[in-house]
């Protein structure tokens, strides 16, 4: 079945500043705390602002994911 290790520190700050950006990207869209910052950017018909942070959002998962599961990363 496999343990888990610890992550490091490296996946564990890279894994936090990618949850921050794509934080900070859907609170510009959606929240309206401040004025948006973004600049407009369309891709396909949508918001590439949203799929950029859905993605980051995506990688904090995975490399944590992969951080536990593999040792030395």
């Amino acid at each position: 079945m496999g343990g888990w290790t610890p992550p490091s520190k490296f996946a564990v700050i890279l894994t936090f500043l990618f949850m921050v950006f794509g934080l900070f990207i859907f609170m510009d869209l959606y929240m309206g705390i401040w004025d948006s910052i973004l600049p407009s950017f369309d891709l396909f018909g949508y918001n590439a602002w949203l799929l950029i942070g859905l993605i980051l959002f995506f990688l904090t998962w995975f490399l944590l994911l992969l951080a536990v599961k593999l040792k030395g990363f």
